[in-house]
This record gives C-alpha cells, structure tokens and sequence, in this order.
C-alpha cells in the first residue's frame, strides 16, 4: 500500500524524505505540497513539510557521533518498582524547571543509551526521563510471564506516577518502546485526554509484525518462524560458552546490526555504540519478549491519540517494522505527520540523529503550545491537563 513516497534525491535538491499526513477520508497526498486535516496533529505535519526539507537539504548525511565534542548533559539516576515489584533504572536529566517532560522509550535488545543524541539535543528545552524495559540494560528481567507488551505500558506508568507526577508529557517510544506507549493509551485514555501533549512513534507496529519477512522470500520466513524461540535459547546457550560458541554469537550480532539497524554506511563510533548495546541484552530476553511482539496488537489503543499531537518515523529501508507498519498507523491517524526517512533502517534514532531531533523538535514545540492546560486530578496521579 501506499507506493507514492520518493527513495531518494529528486532533480529540485530535494533529499527524499517524505512528510505526509492523511485526509480524513484516507485520500494519500504529500505533506510537503498539500493543505492538510486541521486537528492538532496536523499542524505538526505542515510545520514538518514546510520547514524539514528546507532546514535539512542533506538529512541523509547526518553529522557522525565522533565528530561531535559536547559534554554529557548532567542526570540523576534512580529505580521505580513496576507493579510486579521489579525495579526499573531511570535517568533524569535536561532543564529541571522545564514545565514539560519529554519521557523516552527504547525498543528490543537496547537501552537507554540509545537516546544519547537526543539527551544531547533537548537538554536545555525540556525535563528528560529515560528508562530501561524490563530486562534491559540496568532494569530486571521480571518473572516468567512478564515480557509482555501490557506489562510494558503497566512499566511506563509507574514511570510516570513516580517520576513525573504533574505536567505535560510528550513520549517517544521507538520499536518495542511505541507498542508500550499503544498499551498505555489503551489502559490509561485519560491521561492522554489530561496530560499527555505529544507522542512521537518511531520504527513502530501496530500490529501484524506476525507478517513481516524481515527482508526474506515470504515462503522461507513463514518456514523459520516456528524455529525462531528455539534457535534464541541455542544461542543464549553458546553466549556463555568460551571459544567457538562465543565467537559465533559475536559473528551473528554484527550480521543483524549490519543487516537490521542501519541501511547506510554509519561512522565506525555509531556502529560501535549500536554493537555495544545490543551485545548488552540477554539473548534469553530477545526471546522472553519474541512472542509478544508477534501477538501485538495496538489498533484500539490509537483511537485515544486521534487528538493528541503524533509524529510517526521510520526509515525508508526498515526491514524490522516495515514502512507499511507506519502508513497503517498514519492511516488510523489523519492528522499525524507521518516522516519515512530514506535509505535508513530500523535504529533511526542513531542512524540519522540530526533529522529525528529536528522532527522530535517541531513535536516538542507544537506540544507546548497547546490550548490551556488546567490542574486536575485524574488517571490515577495529580498533574496538569490540556482543555478540550
């Protein structure tokens, strides 16, 4: 569906990135020449298309990680019980007197390091949350059973009741991060009715990840699905072996860092730190979370961000959430701006970190310039709330 987008340089300069945003009768029209449905989100889309193109000719060449020289920003660190008592690790840092918090969420074999740019990027606009899923990086792994994409949003929750209880909040959830976020709204509409001023869904799915071929004949990838929790507890067996097995795992993390993460030839520091990450994660936890993943199903949930300020990335060459994942968000959305990258992959965020801050920076400012904000005393904690 939705064949329309341009993949690369255009004869105007034109880089290829495409910004869209759909009519309410789902008619398909580009973002960047288009009068879009006048919703909140949709001023997003039309600040996109009128400025993205513009601001960043040459988005596809992003500025490499080890070419820049700025100081980590300054972070507090502190845990929060989830409600099965497992204790998640979080990061608090940007402007401490920033009114509005900007809470992110990783996906599948990261953490919360994967957000270093963008840490970098919105320091001094905004307050900063970043945690770790369970099982990642410095959170626990949680009890048989509680890899599931509804105990993700049940974590994002406590996250917010405990870390920012008042206030406007944009989350941005990338992969596994953004089906977190879909379960939230389906638990918790009110909160994004009162309190939530802007989601960004990055390299996401709402569901049929079930189909995806992951870039294989479609005959083969129906083959290998039923193999695929078998084959991760072989491999979590040869992680912890010496030698040959161990190599092995090395030899197959780098193939999928080569063959998912990045659909262009990134600086050797962005590799390395993509490497680093997910050689962090537990192959058992790919694992613990795999079923779910497949079982996953948001549509519900995005009923409840139909009035809430959205922009959806992915990269043009995806292969994990595939565009078409992102166009049927878009699809359910009419007023989101929908942005496809090009020759990008599915870590977006640290492929092309220039262009996603530039988006995420046109959300941020549509999301503090909402309506009204009112107290209130809803979805389970106390905070501000936009009117209606």
């Amino acid at each position: 569906m939705f064949r329309d987008r341009p993949h690369g340089p255009s004869s105007d300069g034109y880089d290829g990135t495409t910004i869209r945003g759909l009519g309410p009768r789902g008619d398909r029209t580009s973002a960047r020449t288009s009068e879009l449905a006048s919703e909140p989100a949709s001023e997003l889309a039309s600040g996109l298309a009128s400025e993205l193109a513009e601001a960043l000719p040459n988005a596809v060449t992003d500025v490499p990680r080890d070419s820049r020289d700025a100081a980590p920003a300054a972070r507090t660190a502190r845990t929060v019980a989830a409600d099965d008592g497992l204790e998640l690790y979080v990061e608090v840092g940007g402007r401490a007197d920033a009114e509005l918090t900007m809470v992110f969420c990783h996906g599948l074999a990261l953490h919360l390091d994967c957000w270093s740019d963008q840490r970098t990027a919105f320091a001094d606009q905004a307050r900063l949350v970043l945690y770790d899923q369970r099982g990642h990086g410095r959170s626990g792994r949680g009890p048989a059973g509680s890899a599931t994409i509804t105990q993700l949003g049940r974590d994002l929750y406590r996250v917010l009741e405990e870390v920012v209880p008042s206030g406007p909040v944009v989350l941005i959830g990338h992969s596994m991060g953004g089906m977190a976020i879909m379960a939230l709204a389906e638990a918790h509409p009110d909160l994004f009715r009162d309190r939530v001023a802007g989601v960004a869904l990055m390299a996401t799915s709402a569901g049929g990840l079930d189909h995806v071929t992951l870039g294989l004949p479609a005959y083969g990838a129906r083959l290998l699905q039923p193999f695929v929790p078998g084959l991760l507890k072989v491999l979590a067996g040869t992680s912890i072996m010496g030698g040959h097995g161990h190599r092995a795992v090395a030899d197959l993390l780098h193939l999928l860092v080569r063959r998912y993460s990045f659909a262009s030839n990134v600086s050797p520091a962005v590799w390395a730190a993509a490497v680093r990450i997910i050689d962090s994660i537990p192959i058992e936890v790919i694992g613990d979370f795999y079923a779910t993943l497949l079982a996953h199903d948001g549509r519900a949930a995005l009923a409840v961000l139909r009035n809430v300020p959205t922009l959806i990335l992915v990269g043009g060459d995806d292969m994990v959430t595939p565009v078409e994942h992102s166009e049927a968000i878009a699809y359910t959305l009419p007023g989101a701006a929908l942005v496809v990258l090009p020759r990008t992959g599915h870590n977006l965020m640290l492929e092309r970190p220039r262009t996603v801050n530039f988006s995420l920076g046109e959300l941020l400012r549509r999301a503090a310039r909402p309506p009204a904000f009112h107290e209130f005393s809803g979805s389970g904690f106390a905070g501000v709330g936009r009117a209606r």
